[in-house]
């Protein structure tokens, strides 16, 4: 049985956005600051990096308009959630209970708007 280039495609996308949502809670979790910033650089980098490719190749194979709202709002959360982690894991201090929030917040809601796609 042969599965289709779309299901290869979500299945890679899926993995890449697991490797970006494991790099947000890296961030926060561990106590020492090299570990978070591993977590952050190594991981949740890649991560984003590669979940946005597959997910710009995804919106062209199904001919579905990289400026439709659920899109462009994944964008704009996936983005919102990096700063805050980056910064979160720039200097020792910054990270607390708010800035995981809002990074797991926004995080959920990419995820939301990526699996949904409301319109």
């Amino acid at each position: 049985m042969l599965v289709s280039g779309i299901v290869w495609l979500r299945l890679l996308k899926l993995l890449a956005a697991s490797l970006y949502a494991a790099g947000v809670l890296g961030a926060f979790l561990p106590r020492d600051l090299v570990d978070r910033q591993r977590a952050a650089y190594f991981l949740m980098g890649p991560g984003f990096g590669v979940s946005w490719l597959f997910g710009f190749i995804l919106l062209f194979a199904r001919q579905t308009s990289p400026i439709s709202t659920w899109s462009i709002g994944a964008m704009l959360s996936s983005l919102f959630t990096l700063n805050v982690v980056l910064w979160s894991v720039g200097k020792e201090g910054r990270r607390g209970p708010i800035g995981a929030s809002l990074a797991v917040a926004s995080l959920i809601g990419t995820f939301m708007l990526m699996v949904l796609r409301p319109d």
